[in-house]
């Protein structure tokens, strides 16, 4: 609703009323965002508990205490969570989903374009204009609104502070002091169009987007280290015109306050602007963060309006709040200097734009960087030329798949070819259907039917990529599922033959923001409070306070020995760490980003992945596409909306993950890549609902 609100404001200052959009005008919206609302952990919670508190009979403290009144102290448990969170009503439709934030403002403004949330970390809102920017030069929409959308929940705190990069004192970006982020919220939205329609619109012009570099810093050290190389190719990417660089007059960086990720983003500028900045001259550099805190997802969309405002006023705002600038970078030799207190920053008198740059990262090394001016109207950008007919096709030159019952292309051909069905019940290990099977009507934490689509015996080989078995284990298991199907489309491809410069091959995921990984992961966060209810309910019954502790320990220790989510390593709890995951196995610097588009999500990240290539932005594309979202969770929504149910014709859910190589037709064909089909066109529209996708393929 806050997001709705600032793009509605965001419309009406581009002159359009957000009560009478115009009809004529196809408008998409993307958004970079992840996390949801916060009562959907509470549902998650609620429905989930039931299964979680049943794990307390598999612990020797809880048997050997409490023997036949196990049962009993189980029930209480999930009485009293379920008295809190009452959980979901039949009938009762939620949009508590990370989508909603793009969907209500799509249904609100009755716009006809498509919709989508994004995910690349704190890099998600400037990727989300990326898209956007994409459509717009290649002609799929007229307009876009765009933006960021962050809420600060407490389970965020938890999951930073357990990596340890968190301050508990405040932000002082590029300071000695400087000791981790401060979260923060916030909403931004913008109203963008090619420059020719905007001036032909006759609009106020508040700023131009003269360059976006993407990119993605592939191999290193760790999944989180971030690397020069990839902010560096991002900042090239930005500038085809490498004169441009000379003419930045203000840099607006990421600066999350942290030591080492200071001092990498400010070695990666200097060593790239460097050399183009006049001898003695000082570029003026700032970070937002020291005002506002670090507003994860929106944190790009933050720093650029921060960008246009300073133009628009004049003024350099001050730098950083810190004292001491960090002794990891050399600002005695680099080209840069944090302004103590506001700068003038006036028009020129020759009338050439004012320029500046917008600098963002997110874990996993996911890189935007986005080149910036004033409007001028006798400087303006020279518009993007169309492409050649030929080139708008889009070739599959490698493909890959985990699917129910087949891993791999042969496997899944042959079964739909007999008609052999990989549909059951859900296995035993996923969740327990005796404690949530009704067949007899839908009920809050009950499902209809336990049949669905799942992939079942999947173990991936962890010597192939060399990924320690103890993070495969703790990890969401659709990042490996991915993983063997990415694998399986490069080796399909050609492998090392198949002419992939790893530099400009980027990866785009379609998939649900949430999903099986993400619910568990909330029971694990959720275990102080099972915990105290699980003492309320002890005491009640005069177990002493040792036995209790003894308890309440082993209880935790088997929730994350079943669900293992909370003590993951590699950032699955947030949906980049898909793409993240296979730019860094696969050394791609080309950029990464998850998308959530609903069930329209693989023919988004297809149609995304074209506009990259016909752009220019990347000559290959690993296009993926996963769900694992087969939970009581998804089963229970389903049942309690009329989706699902037991009889033959009703639909069943299913899981599961492909991959595609893409190039251009053209390279496919200079290449001599065996060509697999050959998509034409991926468009992906609503009107009023739900996205509906039209791929054309060949």
């Amino acid at each position: 609703h806050i997001f709705l609100e600032v793009a509605s404001l965001a419309c009406r200052d581009a002159g359009l009323d957000p009560f009478a959009m115009p009809r004529d005008r196809k408008t998409g919206v993307y958004v970079g965002h992840t996390g949801g609302s916060t009562r959907i952990g509470d549902i998650v919670y609620s429905t989930g508990i039931d299964e979680a508190a049943s794990l307390l009979a598999e612990t020797g403290p809880g048997r050997d205490l409490l023997g036949e009144s196990i049962g009993d102290v189980m029930a209480e448990v999930v009485d009293a969570v379920r008295c809190r969170y009452p959980g979901r009503r039949p009938g009762e439709k939620l949009d508590l989903g990370a989508l909603g934030a793009a969907q209500i403002v799509h249904e609100a403004l009755q716009l006809d374009g498509p919709f989508l949330v994004v995910d690349a970390a704190c890099a998600s809102s400037l990727q989300a204009m990326a898209i956007g920017a994409r459509a717009l030069a290649q002609g799929g929409i007229d307009q876009a609104i765009v933006g960021g959308a962050s809420y600060c929940k407490s389970d965020s705190l938890v999951l930073f502070s357990a990596a340890q990069s968190v301050s508990n004192t405040g932000s002082y970006p590029f300071g000695e002091a400087a000791d981790g982020l401060i979260t923060a919220e916030g909403y931004v939205a913008l109203v963008i169009k090619t420059l020719s329609r905007a001036i032909a619109d006759g609009d106020r012009i508040r700023a131009v987007i003269r360059g976006l570099g993407v990119a993605s810093d592939g191999k290193g050290k760790s999944l989180w280290a971030p690397r020069h190389e990839g902010q560096v190719m991002a900042v090239k990417r930005a500038y085809p015109d490498s004169t441009d660089l000379g003419r930045i007059e203000y840099i607006e960086a990421h600066a999350t306050s942290t030591q080492v990720g200071d001092a990498t983003e400010l070695s990666a500028l200097s060593r790239f602007l460097k050399p183009h900045v006049p001898a003695g001259h000082r570029i003026p550099i700032g970070s937002v963060k020291a005002n506002i805190g670090h507003t994860l997802e929106t944190a790009g969309m933050a720093s650029l309006v921060k960008v246009v405002l300073a133009m628009e006023h004049g003024v350099i705002p001050p730098g950083s709040t810190c004292d001491e600038l960090n002794s990891e970078f050399d600002w005695h030799n680099g080209p840069f200097t944090v302004p103590r207190g506001p700068l003038a920053w006036p028009a020129h008198s020759d009338g050439s734009p004012r320029q500046a740059a917008v600098n963002a990262f997110g874990i996993g090394g996911l890189n935007v960087h986005v080149a910036l001016s004033e409007h001028v109207p006798s400087a303006a950008p020279r518009s993007i030329a169309p492409l050649a007919v030929d080139e708008e096709c889009i070739a599959i030159v490698g493909a890959g798949c985990v699917l129910p019952g087949a891993f791999t292309l042969d496997a899944f051909f042959s079964r739909i070819k007999s008609g052999e069905s990989a549909i059951g019940p859900v296995p035993a290990d996923r969740w327990l259907a005796a404690r949530a099977l009704d067949r007899f009507g839908p009920r809050t934490w009950h499902t209809l039917s336990d049949r669905g689509g799942f992939v079942c015996d999947f173990a991936y080989d962890w010597r192939r990529h060399k990924v320690p078995p103890k993070q495969i284990a703790a990890a969401n298991p659709l990042q490996f599922m991915l993983l063997e199907a990415a694998d399986a489309a490069i080796t399909d491809a050609g492998g090392p033959e198949a002419g992939l410069d790893r530099t400009r091959t980027g990866v785009v995921v379609g998939t649900l923001f949430g999903g099986d990984f993400a619910n568990q992961l909330q029971l694990g966060l959720r275990l102080p409070e099972t915990g105290r209810d699980l003492r309320a309910a002890l005491s009640r019954r005069r177990v002493s306070a040792a036995d209790i502790e003894r308890i309440v320990e082993a209880y935790e220790k088997t929730l994350l020995d079943r669900m293992p989510a909370l003590v993951d390593e590699t950032g699955s709890f947030t949906s980049s760490t898909l793409a993240s995951r296979l730019t860094k196995t696969f050394d791609l610097m080309g950029g990464g980003l998850a998308l959530d588009s609903g069930d329209c999500s693989s023919v988004s990240a297809v149609s995304a992945a074209a506009d990259m290539l016909r752009q220019g932005d990347c000559d290959a594309v690993i296009c993926a596409a996963g769900q694992r979202s087969l939970d009581l969770m998804s089963f229970e929504g389903l049942s309690l909306i009329g989706k699902l149910g037991d009889g033959d014709d009703s639909p069943v859910p299913g899981e599961g993950a492909v991959v595609f190589v893409l190039k251009r037709l053209k390279d496919a064909r200079a290449a001599g890549n065996r060509i697999r089909g050959i998509i034409r066109r991926a468009e992906v529209q609503s009107s009023g609902g739900a996205p509906r996708a039209a791929p054309s393929l060949a």
